[in-house]
């Protein structure tokens, strides 16, 4: 596959787990900095955001779907074999729009960091980030490896130094290719992260991530007017918006919708809406798909609208247990989907029904994340949080050795 086709779940890339974020005790000298108009809400307290879990769910499976039935003409072809006219001749078109899942998962990772991080020090919102990410990350570059240097595979044998360099998942800075394709999301999400920390460092309130969405926006908007690589690297201009958006959404569901609020939300929506309609496409390829712009302009309208009634406390009721556990899996199939799910369908595309095919593989590999989540993630990522919570992340010596 080609990298300018894929799309994929970013999340984080990264929570598979909505938690509920407890009150927390705020010293009166920072309470009064904050603006009266954002008096905490007590919408949600105690519980789970099911639905902000289900709403991933689906958009991963969306992302999927655009995988194996949706990419452009020519990734099509080396997959199946055949031009997609022959499989999937009037699902196709609607399917491509499965790429978009990325932006809803870009969203939703604004809204879950944010609310994760407050209340945790620096050294809690770094252990938590990394068990989250890396045990299942590691687990997905390894079955990938495995996937492609054993079978007959459309995605080529690359150099095995690849393979190392993707295990840091700084693969994006290294300038080494992706493993798998899907994993251009997680440089965005470590770059969030990573600026994202400082305020965690500071502690966060009301005023300090309002200030830093501010501020990421300008950048956003300047870095690449100003020709500065580094800068436009960091920032992510083409994704920045949703992130932002994802922040102020959280604000608004902890504490209330306020016009300073909806105002970050207007402006990311319409940074989203120039850099997703750009000419060149921004990291859409208008040369290889040619959607028609409204749909665009309507489905990411929708994913905003979508994040915006569960911040507004409007899905509290939804509370099934089944959503929270189909969000857990989120990561996993992220992860674990293209490679295996692509060289199923180039190995059994002409001995089945396509359609059959498609839906047995999905199903397949929903059970397969469920099943590495359960036996083998959520061990790797128990002991790894036990270990970090026991190290000391200081800069002196460790004690000698006792001889």
């Amino acid at each position: 596959m080609t990298q300018k086709d894929d799309t994929a779940v970013a999340v984080t890339a990264d929570e598979r787990r909505v938690e509920e974020v407890t009150p927390v005790h705020v010293p009166e000298s920072q309470a009064l900095s904050e603006p009266k108009t954002a008096a905490p809400s007590t919408r949600g307290k105690g519980q789970r955001l099911a639905a902000l879990d289900g709403l991933r769910f689906l958009a991963a499976v969306a992302v999927v779907l655009f995988h194996f039935t949706g990419q452009t003409p020519g990734t099509m072809r080396q997959i199946w074999g055949r031009p997609f006219e022959a499989i999937f001749p009037d699902s196709h078109g609607y399917l491509a729009y499965g790429r978009l899942g990325v932006d809803l998962f870009f969203l939703i990772s604004g809204f879950v960091i944010c609310m994760s991080a407050w209340g945790r020090s620096p050294r809690q919102f770094f252990i938590s980030r990394v068990t989250r990410l890396y045990p299942m990350y590691w687990i997905g570059v390894l079955v990938s490896a495995f996937v492609i240097y054993t079978f007959d595979t459309p995605l080529g044998h690359p150099n095995p130094r690849e393979v190392f360099a993707n295990l840091t998942m700084l693969q994006k800075p290294l300038g080494v290719a992706n493993l798998d394709s899907v994993y251009w999301t997680l440089w965005p999400e470590l770059c969030f992260y990573l600026t994202f920390s400082v305020v965690v460092w500071m502690g966060l309130t009301y005023t300090r991530v309002v200030v830093f969405c501010g501020i990421w926006t300008v950048a956003a908007v300047l870095a690449p007017a100003a020709h500065l690589p580094l800068m436009t690297v960091l920032v992510n201009p083409t994704s920045a918006p949703f992130f932002i958006a994802g922040m102020a959404f959280y604000l608004m569901y902890r504490f209330r919708a306020t016009p300073l609020l909806w105002g970050i939300v207007l402006m990311s929506w319409l940074l989203a809406m120039h850099f997703i309609l750009a000419p060149h496409g921004g990291r859409l390829d208008w040369h290889t798909w040619h959607p028609w712009r409204g749909w665009l302009v309507l489905v990411i309208t929708g994913f905003f609208a979508l994040i915006a009634v569960i911040a507004l406390g409007w899905t509290s009721r939804i509370q099934w247990r089944w959503l929270s556990v189909a969000g857990t899996l989120t990561f996993p199939l992220y992860l674990l989907h293209d490679v295996i799910g692509v060289t199923v369908v180039h190995h059994f595309g002409d001995r089945m029904d396509p359609r059959v095919l498609v839906l047995s593989t999905v199903a397949g590999l929903i059970l397969l994340s469920y099943v590495v989540h359960r036996l083998v993630e959520r061990p790797v990522a128990r002991y790894m949080r036990r270990w970090l919570n026991s190290a000391s992340f200081g800069l002196e010596a460790p004690l000698p050795r006792r001889r």
